[in-house]
């Protein structure tokens, strides 16, 4: 009896110490330095691509310089079960295209395709050779008739080492020459758990077929601020160095979340901006790390001003 009442006071302090620091944590500001990245990007609600916002195009240029992105990842909503994609509006497409280069040269303009396969949503295979040509006959309607500079890949659920994937990217690559070919991935995670994330030989695969890779570091299901802060300095580690090794000129960024409902994938008190930006603070700076390239916002739509405030102290400015 005196051996299994040790035991449980143990757990229970335990779990006291958990509950504490997960309290006390994200009260503590850390130290390292702001980030200093030039390669920001942003994930943008698909009424710009429809016509559909009540924001102005000219309004969102200004904002989107203002906070330093260079890549706007407009989506364009999804590849139906048939390989074609959903809600086509070229006009729309067009005069977003046309405004946002006017007001905003700088910035790059993507297309963000959700493909879903059996473990997504839409259930789309990419083994059929078939669905794949018109998987990247879509890349060419977006890059050609619509006006995008390229377009990102978001293909749900990725297991590791996905073969038809690659192919999949070899062939959007070889279609649309000239255009910037963008992947959003899972996260790195340890090799027994390659349904949900990936290695970093696979990472360093993809790397080879594209020019950008945006980790979609959330959705996590980590419940502690601290391990979730530990999980984002992985990714900001591991997968940079990855991808430089096969590919030096594909670029990596870090996507972070700045929304609330998610499931129970998401636990907004553990997995939030500032926890994310916290992360990849330190990250960059640890010694000998291979850097990222800049930090992806999920989403645009999502960020409060408080959050906005956030995202604002994480980043140097020069000058400031």
């Amino acid at each position: 009896m005196r051996k299994r009442s040790k035991i449980a006071v143990g757990v229970v302090l335990l779990l006291g110490m958990g509950a504490l620091d997960a309290v006390l944590y994200p009260r503590f500001q850390t130290s390292a330095p702001k980030l200093n990245l030039a390669q920001n990007a942003s994930w943008l609600h698909f009424d710009w691509a429809r016509g559909k916002s009540r924001e102005s195009t000219f309004h969102l240029a200004a904002r989107l310089q203002k906070d330093g992105f260079k890549d706007a990842y407009f989506h364009v909503r999804y590849i139906g079960k048939s390989g074609r994609l959903r809600f086509r509006d070229a006009p729309a497409a067009r005069r977003l295209n046309a405004q946002m280069k006017q007001a905003a040269p700088s910035i790059r303009r993507l297309a963000w395709l959700y493909i879903g396969n059996e473990r997504g949503i839409t259930g789309v295979d990419i083994s059929d050779p078939e669905i794949r040509r018109r998987i990247v006959a879509e890349t060419q309607f977006l890059t050609r008739e619509c006006g995008f500079d390229g377009v990102q890949i978001d293909y749900e659920i990725c297991s590791d080492g996905d073969a038809a994937f690659l192919q999949l990217l070899r062939e959007i690559r070889a279609a649309t020459t000239q255009k910037f070919l963008s992947v959003a991935t899972p996260m790195w995670l340890p090799w027994p758990l390659g349904a949900y994330g990936w290695s970093e030989a696979y990472f360093g695969q993809v790397a080879k077929n594209c020019d950008q890779i945006a980790v979609m570091a959330y959705d996590s299901a980590l419940y502690s601020p601290r391990h979730y802060v530990w999980l984002i300095r992985q990714q900001a580690a591991k997968v940079p160095r990855a991808v430089k090794t096969t590919n030096p000129r594909c670029e990596v960024l870090l996507g972070v979340p700045s929304y609330e409902d998610g499931g129970a994938s998401h636990w907004n008190y553990a997995e939030n901006l500032a926890m994310a930006l916290r992360g990849a603070r330190e990250a960059q700076n640890s010694r000998g790390a291979a850097s990222l390239d800049g930090v992806a916002l999920f989403a645009d739509y999502s960020t409060d001003a408080l959050e906005w405030n956030v995202w604002r102290r994480s980043f140097s400015r020069p000058g400031k």
